[in-house]
């Protein structure tokens, strides 16, 4: 097995996010395709309101995750991500033959930058009834604070203290 390494995305992992399968997977974002959704994600990490994590071997890339430390005008939720103190784990994805641990080491550097940055909670998102994705937040510390209609689906929002 070769070595994971875990570091900020660059604007040229937009496409290879696609094309290596680590998003792209599942239904397409409404009204863009997916390297254009990532576009906009990376937009916002060069203006400070996230920051994006790939994994990577030799193999390409294997996964990711955010860190939205503040939403777009728009979409601001201060229980989720307040810009402060409180920021929300993001987009936790990892292709298909990814080997085992990568998502667990995604989780372990996104909160350790975390802390480095002043915040001391972290919330994830997991639609209701994904009933593997909550078991895997609970087992990383983070329990359900809050349940919420979105679009025709429930969601549940999950939180941990990081301090």
């Amino acid at each position: 097995m070769s070595r994971v390494f875990i570091r900020y995305a660059l604007p040229r992992d937009a496409e290879r996010l696609v094309a290596d399968g680590v998003v792209g997977g599942g239904p397409r974002p409404t009204g863009e395709p997916w390297p254009a959704r990532i576009q906009k994600w990376l937009a916002e990490q060069q203006a400070g309101r996230r920051l994006i994590l790939v994994a990577e071997d030799v193999s390409g890339l294997l996964g990711t995750v955010q860190l939205v430390f503040k939403f777009p005008v728009g979409y601001a939720d201060p229980e989720a991500a307040n810009g402060a103190d409180i920021a929300m784990v993001e987009a936790l994805r990892t292709r298909d033959n990814a080997p085992p641990g990568v998502a667990n080491q995604l989780i372990t550097d996104v909160q350790n930058i975390a802390r480095k940055r002043g915040i001391t909670t972290l919330t994830f998102l997991v639609q209701m009834g994904d009933n593997r994705s909550i078991a895997q937040a609970k087992s990383w510390g983070f329990s359900e604070f809050r349940i919420m209609p979105e679009q025709g689906r429930m969601l549940a929002f999950f939180r941990k203290s990081i301090e």
